[in-house]
């Protein structure tokens, strides 16, 4: 029972949709960045990360595993991530792009480009180590979640204490199920974190100069 709820746990906050979830949290969001978002700019944004971050990452693995490129879909080889996750990267970075040429504001921007350079991170890691990707990614929503608070000057305790949560849930699954070892568990959390913070407080940071 346990180890089934932990694949159901790994499954729902598998990494790949973390940046749908994370777009979809900062939408609800009440604050002036949202002020000129329409629903319909709303399903629009929704559908192209749906596509730039699912869709087309997931049709490249399922084409690398028919090629034989990756044993298996879990990928629990650390090398059989690097080109998944180098693809991915691209996508994530095109997503970048998008966004920057559609000058939304800017904790749109940064939330696509910390999952971006956290996944290029997780990459240059896997050359010689495993890494957790869930609890990076969980740490990147805590870190997003952070950031935006400090940025906006809003109260998102209550959000922050459900990511809290939840981190704690996923790291647990992904233990149980033997995917990982604690401490690559811990440095992932801290690794998605500390990017996500630095790339939403270095600009403001620049600005002092």
């Amino acid at each position: 029972m346990e180890n089934k709820f932990a694949k159901v746990i790994s499954t729902l906050f598998h990494p790949v949709f973390l940046p749908l979830y994370c777009l979809l949290l900062l939408f609800n969001i009440k604050s002036s960045a949202n002020f000129d978002f329409i629903f319909k700019a709303q399903l629009m944004l929704l559908a192209f990360v749906a596509v730039t971050t699912i869709i087309f990452p997931l049709l490249m693995i399922f084409l690398m595993k028919w090629q034989g490129y990756i044993q298996n879909y879990r990928m629990e080889n650390h090398r059989d991530r690097l080109l998944p996750y180098l693809i991915t990267a691209i996508f994530y970075f095109l997503a970048y792009n998008m966004f920057c040429r559609m000058q939304l504001h800017g904790i749109y921007i940064n939330y696509i480009l910390g999952a971006s350079i956290i996944l290029v991170i997780i990459i240059l890691i896997s050359f010689g180590w495993k890494i957790s990707t869930h609890m990076a990614g969980i740490g990147g929503v805590f870190g997003m979640i952070i950031s935006v608070s400090f940025s906006l000057s809003l109260d998102l305790m209550f959000p922050l204490m459900i990511i809290t949560a939840l981190a704690g849930i996923i790291g647990y699954a992904r233990l149980k199920l033997s995917a990982h070892k604690p401490a690559e568990v811990y440095i992932g959390f801290w690794v998605g974190a500390f990017v996500m913070i630095c790339v939403y407080m270095m600009p403001a940071f620049f600005m002092k100069f």
